[in-house]
């Protein structure tokens, strides 16, 4: 960790989902960590996952437990990493609401730290206290349920989210957040702006608040 942030120019590079980059290239260095182990403890009650997971992957595995409560990362096109960061969510729950603890290296005291759910002051699609940190792995609430209720609720989150949301194309998910009284995806759409392309985005004709690689 000590030699590959020895540049103050780097940039950490999650799945990358929502990240769109310029032809003229990035001045520094781009880290793409790779912490993709999964495991469950039932003792515990707990998961603990890598920071590289991609979010339907960790949905499967608490499917394939009989866990509930993660069906709703199921669609969301992102990393563990990244569900942390931005606290993500859909479908009335959040990455807050799994979340016990995170590891990070900070990269200013050449530390690892270990960070409650409470020290990250989660709120709508936000979090805090992770400047110059990078997430290493999440511990995750692990509560089981009927194996039944789980496919089904699966089921339908991905039902609703082929109905609804652009098909499996690079995408980079939801781009703006709503507000109390708008969803972004239809003020996008009021503006007359779906279909709209620039440099290879395109703002998708489905759903508006979906970006997609045109």
């Amino acid at each position: 960790f000590e030699r590959a942030f020895s540049s103050k120019d780097h940039f950490i590079l999650g799945k990358g989902s929502n990240i769109v980059f310029s032809d003229r290239g990035y001045k520094g260095n781009i880290i793409s960590p790779n912490f993709s182990e999964t495991t469950y403890n039932e003792n515990f009650s707990e998961v603990k996952v890598g920071a590289s997971v991609f979010l339907p992957d960790l949905s499967r595995f608490y499917k394939t437990n009989d866990l509930i409560d993660a069906e709703f990362l199921i669609g969301i096109p992102g990393s563990v990493g990244g569900a942390v960061k931005m606290n993500a969510g859909s479908y009335g729950w959040e990455f807050s609401d799994l979340l016990k603890n995170i590891e990070v290296y900070n990269l200013e005291t050449k530390q690892f730290e270990t960070l409650n759910r409470d020290d990250l002051n989660f709120g709508y699609r936000t979090s805090s206290n992770l400047a110059n940190k990078v997430i290493l792995e999440a511990t995750l609430l692990a509560t089981k349920g009927d194996p039944k209720i789980i496919r089904n609720k699966l089921k339908d989150n991905i039902k609703y989210r082929k109905k609804t949301h652009p098909p499996a194309i690079y995408n980079a998910g939801s781009v703006f957040k709503n507000t109390e009284h708008y969803s972004a995806g239809e003020l996008i759409d009021r503006a007359g702006l779906k279909g709209y392309s620039i440099d290879g985005v395109k703002v998708s004709t489905k759903h508006a608040n979906f970006f997609i690689a045109s």
